[in-house]
């Protein structure tokens, strides 16, 4: 079943605590295995009549749950009448709650696997994107000013300059220096190919 609308993230984690899930419900319902969610037969006292219960049972035990695919490349899917990330179930799953963020480290937001996914802050998630679509100079931060380079970088929601560069090269670098001074993941700015 395809989810109506997916919460913003900063209406998610609120939504997610004010809403009874918990491991053991969880358990009680999905198996994780290999970054993906499978249903778990039902038992009789979850579901409200016998023909339910054995419709239910018969189509979707033993299938893979939250396969439907959100706008942003998110794998998807609803329980227990709520909306949700497979990400934060997996993380719920193991580690008994969901955090505000949830990062895929290496960018792909389908590769659920556990050893993909770690909990950070918003700051820290800002800091593991892919290099925009509309970026021209193959170089997230990099653009041309004039007959030169100028390179900038996004700290606490604000644009810093980090100089203006005659040669492309030179911008590039001051970027990636500035990207280890303030603690950007190795993988931001990859690109879709990465």
């Amino acid at each position: 079943m395809l989810p109506r609308r997916i919460l913003k993230p900063e209406k998610r984690a609120s939504r997610w605590r004010s809403q009874a899930l918990n491991c053991h419900a969880l358990r009680g319902v999905l198996r994780y295995e290999a970054g993906k969610l499978f249903w778990l037969e039902r038992p009789r006292a979850m579901i409200a009549d016998q023909r339910s219960f054995k419709t239910w049972n018969a189509r979707f035990a033993g299938q893979e749950a939250f396969t439907a695919k959100h706008s942003e490349g998110y794998r998807c899917g609803t329980i227990f009448g709520c909306n949700f990330f497979a990400h934060q179930i997996i993380w719920a799953l193991h580690f008994g709650d969901a955090p505000g963020e949830i990062d895929h480290i290496n960018g792909n937001r389908a590769d659920n696997r556990l050893e993909n996914l770690r909990a950070v802050s918003r700051d820290e998630n800002r800091r593991n994107v892919k290099r925009p679509s509309t970026n021209s100079s193959g170089v997230v931060g990099v653009y041309r000013m004039g007959s030169g380079w100028r390179a900038s970088i996004g700290i606490d929601g604000r644009s810093v300059h980090l100089g203006n560069f005659t040669e492309f090269d030179q911008a590039c670098t001051a970027r990636k220096l500035a990207e280890v001074q303030y603690g950007f993941h190795e993988n931001h700015g990859r690109s879709d190919a990465a």
